[in-house]
């Protein structure tokens, strides 16, 4: 049910180019475009499709910028098997959706794969606000400008028609991270307690807009929503340490 080779195959090149860029970090800046250029065609070939080719393209970027950030050769082991399971769960969800536009299993992958994909975007563009000397306005407009393109890409994917309401709810989403990002900014975190903390505040404005589409939205959905992010929330930073980690 979840088999697609040629998924496979690509996330086994994918995971394959990770190792060697984690081994060799010569002609950065040739290789990342190379990187990309590659995975955005491999990605058209197989889902057939550039429907969803932006989610794609920040996680490939994203995925690129936490290896970098990673010190540890364990840790970047672990990485890249976790993001070559990603690669091949988003590449098969937006494949079997394209084929399957009604599935529900097809919808359940999107969403998880979108969720990941919102964390290590988060989490590698704090990273880079943490190790160089970024203006924190160009992080907030930077989580504006992609928060809104992969929302509205997301809920156009799953069979979303009305285009306008897509577009303005996922204007509100993306202004949302903006004032999300605005205020972790404050906050004495490190990249990876930060992109969780972004998560969580996307996963409850993201689900709302979700509710809203399938009409399913009420009073106790919000409710529980709100309840889950500041629940959580409270668990990440008294569990965190208080020491931005770069």
């Amino acid at each position: 049910m979840f088999l697609y080779l040629p998924a496979i195959f690509q996330s086994v090149i994918f995971s394959l180019i990770l190792e060697l860029v984690s081994f060799y970090k010569g002609f950065f800046w040739l290789s990342l475009a190379f990187f990309l250029i590659f995975t955005i065609i491999i990605f058209r070939i197989i889902t057939k499709g550039w429907s969803a080719w932006f989610i794609a393209f920040l996680f490939y970027f994203s995925t690129w910028t936490i290896l970098h950030l990673i010190d540890y050769d364990v840790e970047k082991q672990a990485f890249i098997v976790i993001s070559a399971l990603v690669n091949y769960f988003l590449l098969f969800g937006i494949y079997r959706i394209g084929d399957k536009p009604d599935s529900r299993t097809a919808r359940g992958v999107i969403a998880m794969s979108l969720m990941a994909v919102v964390f290590l975007f988060f989490s590698a563009t704090y990273g880079i606000y943490l190790n160089f000397e970024v203006s924190s306005w160009w992080l907030m407009v930077f989580y504006f400008i992609n928060m809104t393109i992969i929302s509205y890409q997301y809920f156009l994917l799953i069979g979303e028609v009305r285009r306008r309401t897509v577009f303005i709810y996922s204007l509100i989403i993306g202004f949302c991270a903006l004032e999300m990002g605005w205020i972790v900014n404050f906050w004495p975190f490190g990249y990876l307690t930060t992109g969780v903390i972004l998560l969580m505040f996307y996963y409850v404005i993201w689900d709302l807009a979700q509710n809203y589409f399938l009409n399913i939205i009420s009073i106790k959905k919000v409710i529980i929503n709100l309840m889950f992010f500041l629940f959580a929330s409270a668990i990440v930073l008294y569990s965190s340490i208080w020491i931005p980690s770069i």
